[in-house]
């Protein structure tokens, strides 16, 4: 219809119906690449807030995996601080607390917490992760996986030559098994340390506090920012999705 109007245009020679006619053509395929574009926006979109959501699920669930996790390297760390001041300075405490001497008989191990986020692992293979037009989530995702291998890194190397206090220095620590209820085996491993016979084992010290430095680094550089570049990804999610959760455990 539009091509035998044109070409009747050109015949009368009446350029400016031809220019008009050619305007419409233009404006139509145009029109037409415009509505074909949004369309597929749409459903990118509509796509993109299936994998946000269904990533947000996720996160929740790994913020309350890793809370109890995280909140016991904390309380470790504190406890083999504690330890650190009865043993070389002159504190007014000589008996290590309960908590103190578990963290030395402990301080040898570095688990590696749990960072696993299948829908990330998901986007990462399919490579759409750069076609999210949420940048501040592309941006969260990014950090919290370099803080997770970064974390890998960190254990993999103060892993390296340590060594179990209670089994080079069994007479300085004594393991025994206690029975409790609220533990998944229904026990758990304790420790009795001598304080007095610690403080004069040169050696002793000296592996504890390399333990103990270890313990730090994996705290301070494995642990702690994966936990916190974590929060910064579920609060992205939350900005994204117009989420506002009430506080509840396990939020960091």
């Amino acid at each position: 219809m539009i091509l035998r109007r044109i070409t009747e245009h050109v015949k009368a020679q009446n350029w400016f119906a031809v220019g008009l006619d050619f305007l419409i053509v233009v404006f139509g395929v145009f029109m037409g690449f415009q509505v074909q574009e949004w369309a597929v926006e749409r459903r990118q979109r509509a796509s993109e807030t299936i994998y946000l959501d269904r990533l947000h699920d996720e996160v929740v669930q790994l913020t309350q995996d890793r809370f109890q996790y995280t909140t016991d390297v904390r309380e470790n760390q504190l406890s083999l601080s504690g330890a650190i001041e009865v043993l070389q300075t002159q504190s007014e405490r000589h008996i290590l607390t309960d908590n103190e001497c578990d963290a030395i008989a402990e301080s040898h191990i570095y688990h590696q917490p749990t960072a696993d986020l299948p829908t990330i692992a998901e986007l990462l293979s399919t490579g759409r992760l750069d076609a999210l037009q949420a940048k501040g989530v592309r941006t969260a995702i990014t950090r919290f996986n370099q803080s997770a291998l970064r974390g890998g890194d960190v254990i993999d190397a103060v892993n390296r030559n340590i060594l179990t206090l209670a089994r080079v220095f069994p007479e300085l620590i004594q393991l025994e098994t206690v029975r409790e209820e609220n533990t998944a085996h229904g026990i758990r491993s304790a420790a009795r340390c001598d304080a007095t016979a610690m403080k004069a084992n040169a050696q002793f010290m000296n592996t504890f506090v390399d333990n103990r430095d270890r313990y730090a680094h994996y705290a301070v550089y494995a642990v702690e920012p994966a936990t916190e570049k974590l929060a910064m990804l579920h609060g992205a999610l939350d900005t994204e999705l117009g989420i506002v959760h009430d506080e509840v455990e396990g939020d960091e």
